[in-house]
């Protein structure tokens, strides 16, 4: 081969080697980018999932400081001023219940959240209708509910469950397997 050809081999060579060189580079520096890009991507909606449970949970939060406002309203009522009051308790927690099943990732505290609720439905009933004296269950449960989820917003463990949330609770999941046994029954007669 004459040295011109082969140095003219040689050249293309050395320019497809180049301009192979080149686009793996390119190639892998979209890859490169475009794996930063999901990383931000996929950071930005983490934390965007955060801010919305922290909102959700500020939003719970402020309706249990609503109720504990409204259960210091508490006093000798008639018939109709009891069915109010309770009334307006109830949708409070019901507002909190709601907000707080808006909480991703929040599994536990939703759990625990909706046995301190309901004890706390609980006692809006005994201090409405049964109680002579200040709103004590009604206090002492929204306190317990609002230590909750300040705890869970603070990034603090849960409190343990008071001991009339615990009961209550184990009563209703009697109540729930009871009810789940009778209807395995129906179905299978």
């Amino acid at each position: 081969m004459e040295a011109e050809t082969l140095a003219g081999l040689i050249g293309f060579g050395g320019a497809v080697v180049g301009a192979g060189g080149a686009l793996l580079g390119a190639w892998f520096q979209q890859s490169h980018q475009a794996k930063n890009s999901r990383a931000e991507r996929e950071d930005a909606r983490a934390s965007l999932v955060e801010e919305r449970g922290r909102a959700a949970a500020e939003k719970a939060l402020a309706e249990l400081y609503g109720l504990r406002r409204h259960v210091l309203t508490w006093k000798l009522m008639s018939e109709d001023e009891r069915t109010e009051w309770s009334r307006v308790g109830y949708t409070l927690t019901d507002e909190a219940e709601l907000n707080a099943s808006l909480i991703p990732k929040g599994e536990e505290l939703r759990e625990r959240l909706k046995d301190a609720l309901g004890t706390l439905r609980n006692s809006i009933h005994v201090d409405a209708y049964e109680s002579v004296h200040e709103p004590f269950l009604s206090t002492f449960d929204t306190e317990h509910a609002i230590s909750l989820l300040a705890a869970y917003i603070r990034g603090d463990a849960l409190p343990t469950p008071s001991l009339r949330e615990h009961r209550e609770s184990l009563e209703r999941q009697m109540r729930e397997d009871l009810a789940e046994e009778a209807e395995a029954q129906r179905g299978s007669a």
